[in-house]
């Protein structure tokens, strides 16, 4: 299994796509048009810090509830590749939780769920954490360009400067996230290095360097990853 994991707008449902139909591998993708979650994202982002701290909780456990429906069905399937999972849920609700903006005893009625969770995914048929983890570091500045060109309106920094504090304070969970974070095998790739949205060598260049870490950790053959590549490259009989 591969976690994709980045912040806001970090190219991780892009990336998770690209990656995803280039082993033939199913995908899990945010689902913020779920009915658990659509309408109190919105109410999240509607007043500040204010709204914020009012439905937080209950928000996380949403988010929750469908990656986990979502982890149960990946767990048995090949090389699926998740951008909604139990990890970033937790650095999000951690962070919500530094920020002030959601209590003690949420936090802790939170965690008790995520790690029950995460209990009872474990050794059946897996440990419980994917096999890699695709980190995509984005500039925090880069971040917030790519926020507004999604055109959300509940995202917009123009209707609510004090979103770029709350962004950055993402940006950042992400990055200390990274640098403490060791159960797992992590490749992180430069957002500002590599454009693989609009550039087909850095977007070739990326998947190259996940599917070789992928055969290195035993989930991709040599043979296997030659036909992805030779494929994806427009090479024909190359064995």
């Amino acid at each position: 299994m591969i976690y994709v994991i980045g912040s806001i707008s970090a190219g991780k449902s892009t990336f998770s796509k690209m990656l995803a139909d280039d082993l033939g591998s199913d995908f899990y993708l945010e689902d913020i048009e779920n009915g658990l979650i659509k309408n109190m994202l919105k109410e999240f982002y509607s007043a500040g810090k204010e709204s914020r701290s009012r439905v937080a909780a209950m928000l996380q456990v949403g988010f929750l509830t469908v990656r986990y429906r979502q982890l149960k069905e990946a767990m048995v399937k090949r090389n699926a590749v998740m951008d909604s999972n139990l990890i970033s849920d937790g650095i999000m609700a951690n962070l919500i939780h530094d920020r002030g903006e959601m209590d003690n005893a949420s936090f802790n009625i939170y965690m008790t769920l995520n790690q029950e969770m995460q209990g009872n995914v474990n050794g059946m048929p897996w440990n419980g954490f994917p096999d890699l983890i695709v980190y995509l570091d984005i500039d925090p500045e880069h971040e917030i360009e790519s926020i507004q060109s999604r055109g959300r309106e509940m995202e917009d920094i123009r209707k609510d400067p004090e979103l770029v504090n709350y962004y950055h304070s993402v940006n950042k969970a992400y990055k200390d996230w990274y640098e403490g974070f060791h159960q797992a095998t992590v490749l992180k790739i430069d957002r500002e290095t590599y454009d693989f949205v609009a550039n087909d060598n850095d977007r070739n260049a990326v998947l190259d360097m996940v599917e070789q870490k992928l055969v290195e950790l035993g989930c991709l053959t040599q043979n296997e990853f030659n036909a992805i590549r030779a494929k994806r490259e427009g090479v024909k009989n190359v064995f």
